[in-house]
């Protein structure tokens, strides 16, 4: 009763006097927006009141948030409108983009302090979306237009701050994505053209391990943009993805060939899995095939590359060239990964191929051991036994003719095949 009593002759009396009582906050608020210190508990308690005065007229104990929303929450709203539109433009006019963005990102976090000192909660949303409205989306297109030279030039912390105002307004992001993409395509096509120009090469001169590490390096920066800039944001991994499928398929090594990049990746893969690599601890050769399978993600016709693979492991396997078993199958393991069993199944096979010689060798060295004389063995001998569905191997057109002092011995072990198998 005293609070109805209150509303009805006191608090309306003053209040419809030109929002009187309103007005007194709302000048607080400004004043502590430029900076001055306010008595905050004061304003607090005349908050308060609003959201006590909201009394239901048919349930005397039931509040409501009428009073409060009707006489301080739409005129403190409009008031932070006209307050930041003004000072927005002001500053813009005077400052950089680089500038403006910290000092939106410090009004934004004031306005979400303010609610939490002498707010009612639900204002918060209207609050947020209003401050939203007046310092992101009414310059976003200014952001967007400054995203280049951020970028250019790896102002890390602007394109921070850029892209979580941004974030939370619809749409915000996607003009930014759309300029990432550009930007990491031009620096892989220019990162390689570099590369073609600085030995004079044409196209077919270019060394794979140069080729792989220039786009590597400019995979490797912007990835780290996108973790670090953008918090991985699924948006801009799609960009970068699509900009690495486009400078690593068709640049300037590749001229109009579709076959060059997966050739130049696995002539790459070849030397890294060779005993004469110069990379250092297995560690360092097991991180060397990471950043080739980077790259093997965004290869287009990865049966091309198989196809130059196979070739280059099948000549590793026979001249005995593998810096390590336990490498290739690293390797074959990434691949199959990547693309499924049917990808790596001849790979696979090699391999198998490879360790049935050898157990195949060892048990006739054995065997001849128990039943030939010593004299009878005195040639070195090992046998590869390779599936002609697996290996990219072409059986020569004229007739091999064996060597008289092998000729025993290859006999032998022709009867001892035809008797296992």
């Amino acid at each position: 009763l005293a609070l109805v009593q209150w509303k009805q002759n006191f608090f309306q009396h003053i209040q419809n006097k030109n929002q009187k009582l309103a007005n007194a906050v709302l000048r607080l608020i400004e004043n502590q927006r430029n900076g001055e210190t306010i008595d905050v508990g004061l304003v607090k308690k005349v908050v308060d009141s609003f959201v006590s005065l909201g009394l239901d007229d048919s349930d005397s104990n039931k509040a409501t948030f009428d009073v409060y929303k009707e006489h301080f929450e739409t005129p403190f709203i409009n008031a932070t409108e006209k307050y930041y539109k003004h000072e927005s433009e002001s500053f813009l006019a005077e400052n950089s983009i680089s500038e403006y963005l910290k000092k939106a990102e410090e009004r934004l976090k004031e306005e979400e302090d303010r609610v939490e000192r002498y707010m009612n909660s639900i204002t918060r949303k209207t609050l947020v979306g209003k401050c939203e409205a007046v310092l992101i989306r009414e310059h976003a297109e200014a952001m967007w237009e400054d995203f280049q030279n951020l970028l250019d030039f790896d102002k890390d912390e602007d394109l921070q701050r850029m892209y979580a105002l941004l974030a939370r307004i619809p749409e915000g992001l996607e003009p930014l994505r759309k300029k990432f993409e550009e930007h990491v395509k031009k620096a892989g096509l220019a990162a390689v053209a570099k590369l073609t120009q600085a030995g004079g090469s044409a196209p077919a001169e270019v060394e794979p391990k140069a080729y792989v590490d220039a786009l590597l390096e400019v995979h490797a920066k912007n990835q780290e943009t996108v973790n670090r800039s953008f918090k991985g944001e699924a948006g801009f991994v799609a960009s970068l993805d699509r900009a690495c499928k486009d400078f690593v398929n068709k640049n300037a090594a590749t001229g109009t060939s579709s076959t060059k990049s997966p050739e130049l990746l696995a002539k790459h893969a070849d030397a890294l899995l060779r005993k004469n690599n110069k990379v250092g601890e297995d560690n360092d050769l097991e991180d060397a095939l990471n950043k080739v399978m980077i790259l093997f993600k965004y290869i287009e016709d990865k049966d091309v590359f198989q196809t130059f693979y196979t070739t280059k492991l099948s000549k590793r396997l026979i001249h005995g060239v593998s810096a390590s078993d336990e490498a290739e199958a690293s390797m074959i393991a990434k691949l199959k990964e990547a693309c499924g069993f049917e990808y790596t199944n001849k790979l696979q096979r090699m391999f198998t191929d490879m360790s049935l010689s050898k157990d195949l060798t060892d048990n006739f060295k054995e065997k001849m051991a128990q039943t030939h004389d010593e004299a009878d063995l005195d040639v070195s001998f090992s046998v590869m036994v390779l599936g002609t569905n697996f290996w990219p191997l072409t059986a020569p057109t004229d007739k091999f003719v064996i060597p008289k002092d092998i000729l025993p011995t290859y006999e032998r072990f022709t009867r001892y095949y035809g008797q296992k198998h």
